[in-house]
């Protein structure tokens, strides 16, 4: 493919704005950046009047069934981490779509757990210590790059599990639940999951304020994911049904997030998580005041979260908590992209990937233009939207086909809750 330069009114790099730049695209890579001004007049350019030209989008937590691939291209999200999923199925299911852009995939392997397993179609049992090493081992070679501790795994399980990461060079993230707080940080864990384990109640503390400096002072990164927290308490609202982006979601997975037992949950439950969801937002500014490191993420497609258009609202969410918009752009790009190893994305510099979006307006001044996605490229190569819906349309038509997907028929109960 001839070198094409892209000039919009900004490019964002992922971590701070210009003007008057051309960025060259060349085969799947970023050839370089030139001063527009000094664009030879026969250079093939693309004129993107009134955008922002930004690094493709990083999720940092979600989990992966073939039908997402759509609404995250189209949201502009072009990266994604994998936080716990049956790679093994995975991988033949997404081998199986019809050609066309999809994000590029770091895969966490299964939720590790102990003989106690939530969500035994995306996770993994162990018994003892050695097992759970045996796992991480099979997945370091495998290549992966990250292990995933889920909410049953006992402190035993943990600390044996970071070890054996840390020796193969694996980052180990954790949600806490069998394991406190202090008991994942003392067995290595780098990075907590949803805040949850993180609320006065589950430190015993008086206040929030005491929890959450609590929290801030335990060496170990975040992702925070508030959205989830938000979904569950809001799910089935008017709004929802009129968010345009639910037609990147089939027919099936809203079928099933109108059956999960969230959405026919008591109003004190619902009222009881909007008041820890705040308690979560309350504190991330003591997180940050303390110098912790916060990844950006959404957890879809947990009920009510579209995959892609999610992340928008979870950045939304994070400017409420005192980021400013180009704080949350940072995150979202270079700053996820440092987290998740993700070496070739989330910035415009010369010889990285192409993978870029341009926004209507500027996302980096006014976070809700994040959701104003004017055009997106994969590898180089510009993305017909058009195209990617009837494509999305023709997958969706096939039903549910993953493990992801079978949460929604357990109406997204725990297999240890049900029984």
């Amino acid at each position: 493919m001839s070198e094409t330069f892209l000039v919009a009114d900004r490019v964002f790099d992922g971590h701070d704005v210009h003007t008057e730049l051309a960025v060259g695209v060349e085969d799947e890579r970023i050839s370089r950046i030139v001063s527009a001004v000094d664009l030879p007049s026969d250079a093939m350019t693309v004129r993107l009047a009134g955008t922002t030209l930004s690094p493709g989008l990083i999720d940092a937590h979600l989990h992966l069934a073939p039908w997402m691939g759509y609404g995250l291209i189209a949201a502009g999200v072009t990266t994604v981490r994998d936080t716990g999923n049956d790679v093994d199925s995975m991988i033949p299911l997404l081998d199986a779509l019809p050609d066309g852009p999809r994000p590029t995939v770091y895969w966490c392997g299964p939720l590790m757990e102990s003989t106690r397993v939530n969500w035994p179609s995306v996770a993994k049992a162990h018994a003892s210590p050695a097992e759970i090493r045996a796992t991480v081992d099979q997945l370091a070679d495998r290549g992966l790059r990250a292990v995933k501790l889920y909410a049953n795994a006992t402190p035993e399980l943990m600390a044996a599990a970071s070890d054996q990461a840390h020796r193969r060079g694996m980052r180990v993230l954790g949600h806490l639940g069998a394991t406190n707080l202090d008991d994942a940080v003392a067995a290595g864990v780098d990075e907590l999951q949803h805040l949850a384990g993180c609320l006065a109640t589950d430190l015993g503390e008086p206040t929030w304020e005491g929890a959450a400096h609590r929290v801030a002072a335990a060496p170990v990164d975040h992702c925070l994911t508030l959205v989830i927290w938000h979904a569950l308490a809001h799910l089935g609202e008017p709004r929802a049904e009129r968010d345009a982006a639910m037609a990147w979601v089939p027919e099936h997975t809203r079928a099933a997030w109108s059956s999960a037992h969230h959405a026919w949950q008591p109003a004190a439950d619902r009222v009881r998580r909007v008041r820890e969801l705040v308690e979560r937002m309350a504190a991330i500014p003591v997180l940050r005041e303390a110098g912790r490191r916060l990844l950006i993420g959404s957890d879809s497609p947990f009920p009510g979260l579209i995959p892609g258009f999610s992340l928008h609202d979870e950045a939304g969410l994070l400017v409420e908590c005192g980021f400013s918009a180009l704080d949350a752009m940072r995150g979202l790009t270079s700053g996820n992209a440092d987290c998740i190893g993700a070496s070739d994305a989330g910035r415009i510099v010369e010889g990285a990937t192409a993978d870029l979006v341009a926004f209507r307006g500027d996302p980096t001044n006014r976070i809700a233009d994040i959701s104003a996605v004017d055009a997106v490229w994969r590898a180089g190569e510009r993305v017909n939207l058009a195209d990617l819906a009837e494509t999305a349309a023709e997958v969706f038509s096939r039903g549910p086909t993953s493990p992801m997907d079978q949460l929604g028929c357990q109406h997204y109960v725990p297999a240890t809750a049900a029984g």
